[in-house]
């Protein structure tokens, strides 16, 4: 069954081929994207994705195709408009099309595509087990910040964990660890979490900035600082942040066991508070 697709103001199926050949996203990835999670038909901080797409497109030079309310309408009715209760609208933003040239004309139109997909969100019993990742080299470019369509490294770092027997790739960059490939990279350490800072070599994950609120309001230390490679094997627990996967532990890194190989404690607490925030925020 086609999946709904909003395009350019209107809604249509993703049956329906509607992308030129000279978009500047096929051509140059010159555009950003979100992906927002519903339950019950009903968007999880949705609010949260628009400022990031926001921050990502002023970044970029991109003129922006709506206001807040324009979009959360529009989502919402994509959303109201699917046949599943569960699932992710991916939503992509485009400088537009035009002649393929690495000068852009200054009056291009964005292109907006979004679309709905029912998705298998992580059971209580993988979220108590955990995940296995791998760390690999982090090629990506110097402006992880924004979330772009530029996703190659993350493409193949993710294809490498999936050929390891792991489901993600923590990526390292000068000695320090960085993120996941598609996630956000916690450390627990006497208590307390270490991830890395916001800045230019990270995205700002908007289950991370959750998470670290809720971290504060359990009094529990938080340090943003970069993880230096070597004290990733003598940590008490981990764990990495995602729309999708929301708090997920990690079990082993590079087949390493983390911790006892069990959901700590530090990390249950987060992952069962983000889950009632996650259900409060989706009115469920």
């Amino acid at each position: 069954m086609p999946d709904i697709l909003y395009f350019n103001g209107r809604f249509t199926t993703t049956d329906e081929r509607v992308l030129g050949v000279e978009d500047r996203g096929f051509q140059f990835g010159d555009g950003v994207y979100e992906v927002f999670k519903f339950l019950g038909r009903r968007p999880a901080f949705l609010a949260d994705h628009f400022r990031r797409m926001q921050r990502g497109l002023a970044e970029l030079e991109i003129r922006s195709p709506w206001d807040e309310a324009r979009f959360t309408s529009a989502m919402r009715e994509l959303v109201e408009r699917t046949a599943f209760d569960d699932g992710i609208v991916y939503l992509q933003v485009t400088r537009g099309e035009a002649e393929r040239s690495h000068f852009w004309p200054d009056a291009i139109e964005p292109t907006v595509v979004a679309y709905s997909r029912a998705f298998q969100f992580p059971g209580p019993a993988k979220k108590e087990r955990g995940i296995k990742v791998i760390t690999t080299s982090d090629h990506r470019w110097h402006f992880c910040n924004v979330k772009s369509l530029n996703l190659l490294g993350n493409a193949m770092a993710k294809k490498q964990a999936q050929r390891a027997g792991a489901d993600e790739a923590i990526l390292l960059g000068e000695g320090f660890v960085r993120e996941g490939a598609s996630s956000s990279f916690f450390a627990v350490k006497n208590g307390g979490i270490v991830t890395h800072p916001l800045d230019e070599r990270i995205l700002p994950g908007v289950v991370r900035d959750r998470v670290i609120g809720l971290a504060l309001g359990a009094k529990i230390r938080v340090d943003e600082r970069p993880l230096r490679e070597a004290e990733l094997f003598d940590l008490d627990e981990a764990f990495i942040t995602s729309t999708t996967q929301g708090v997920m532990p990690v079990s082993e890194i590079d087949g390493r066991v983390i911790g006892n190989s069990r959901r700590g404690e530090v990390t249950t607490t987060l992952q069962s508070r983000f889950d009632q925030l996650e259900l409060r925020e989706a009115g469920v």
